[in-house]
């Protein structure tokens, strides 16, 4: 294990399982109108409760931003750096999440001109100001009161602008004891408990979807997004620089870095999810997790640096952006088909266990093949102009850095 490289090959696949798992949880959703297809709730909560991989993605970008620019703002923030950084994450996250809002857009438009009824969960905050507002990253901001165009792109909004604050925590961050970092982690899970506590009952919801609003919503969860999304992503974005402040110090390294630990993190995490515990529970899992794979052994290096883990870590913002755009093509190709049955106007029957994992399946490998491809002609290609025509500095191995992946 080397601290001095800039890349960690062993946390690009990581990025790649958790929008794979993503986007498992959220062709539930559609199958079943609300889950309940490829997991029973009553057998398990491990796929009800896979929103936490946003989670996931909100740490490990707090640990990549101090890996990657970490020395940038170690000092006084100077405004040339963060104009380079900016630019930088900028070329990284905007221009894909520009093409699948238009995506979006256009598969709406096509629907009304095709004559198939508006969705309300789908379509219900799909107007001129939620894309005004889903083009300055503010669609999480608290603007709204449920998901708009790419729902997925909510997480985005939220990192970009812990992205905005990073170059500033940086150095107050770097300058902590032990005592000081054990203090901030107190607060990041205190932080958790009160969006469970207090911020979960206040989130409102339309009319049109007033059948998600409880008198009594369940006090375990963090799932808040469209409101109150910003301190999710905060309390995770900062866990995730303190865990790097462990890692330049090798803490724990005696026992994380071996297969078997990253094996047993990974087995606690999927039990919290399988019993649906309190998700703060869950999320405390993922510093570790993060810090055994950043170590690595012979036998974690070995697995996890496969070209197979490789490509799909590197396509996971593509894999993350795309698939919904694509959910919401076959979601109206189906009802197009039923259009003036009998049974039109209905929800669509849900499919049994066994068809329901088929078309998962179909699903997950269309995804990955049009993820490839965004990734090649938008991805890459767009980074690469912005930074060399907007950019003075090139950015060290960019393709590590994880682009928010979000649910």
């Amino acid at each position: 294990m080397n601290q001095s490289t800039t890349y960690l090959p062993n946390l690009t696949p990581l990025r790649g399982i958790a929008a794979l798992l993503t986007v498992i949880y959220h062709v539930d959703l559609f199958l079943g109108m609300g889950g309940d297809v490829l997991v029973k709730f009553a057998d398990s909560s491990l796929l009800s409760r896979m929103y936490l991989m946003v989670d996931f993605f909100f740490v490990l970008s707090g640990f990549i931003m101090c890996h990657v620019y970490g020395n940038w703002f170690t000092g006084t923030v100077q405004r040339s750096d963060f104009r380079r950084f900016t630019i930088a994450r900028f070329a990284r996250v905007y221009p894909l999440h520009l093409a699948m809002l238009l995506a979006a857009v256009l598969i709406f438009g096509v629907s009304r001109a095709a004559g198939i009824p508006e969705n309300p969960v789908l379509e219900t905050e799909n107007s001129v100001y939620s894309f005004i507002t889903n083009l300055l990253l503010l669609q999480s901001m608290n603007l709204h009161k449920w998901f708009s165009w790419v729902h997925a792109s909510w997480s985005i909004s939220t990192d970009w602008w812990m992205y905005m604050l990073f170059p500033f925590l940086v150095r107050p961050i770097w300058r902590m004891g032990t005592l000081g970092r054990v203090g901030v982690v107190t607060a990041c899970i205190a932080g958790y408990v009160s969006i469970m506590l207090f911020f979960v009952p206040q989130v409102t919801f339309p009319d049109s979807l007033s059948f998600f609003r409880t008198s009594n919503p369940p006090l375990d969860n963090i799932n808040v997004a469209f409101q109150y999304g910003f301190l999710r992503c905060l309390f995770g974005f900062v866990l995730g620089m303190i865990t790097y402040q462990v890692y330049r110090r090798y803490e724990g390294i005696a026992w994380l870095a071996n297969g078997y630990a990253l094996l047993l993190l990974t087995l606690g995490v999927g039990l919290c999810l399988h019993f649906g515990v309190p998700d703060v529970f869950t999320v405390s899992w993922y510093p570790f997790i993060l810090l055994s794979a950043a170590y690595g052994s012979r036998q974690t290096d070995r697995i996890l640096g496969t070209r197979p883990f490789q490509r799909i870590g590197d396509w996971s913002f593509s894999i993350y952006l795309v698939h919904q755009p694509l959910l919401f093509i076959f979601n109206n190709i189906s009802v197009y088909q039923s259009l003036g049955k009998p049974s039109a106007g209905g929800p669509p029957p849900k499919p049994d266990m066994l068809t329901g994992w088929l078309l998962c399946l179909i699903f997950v490998c269309i995804t990955l093949l049009a993820a490839r491809f965004t990734y090649q002609v938008i991805e890459v290609p767009a980074r690469r102009w912005l930074n060399q025509h907007w950019g003075q500095r090139p950015v060290a191995l960019p393709a590590n850095v994880p682009a928010a992946g979000k649910v």
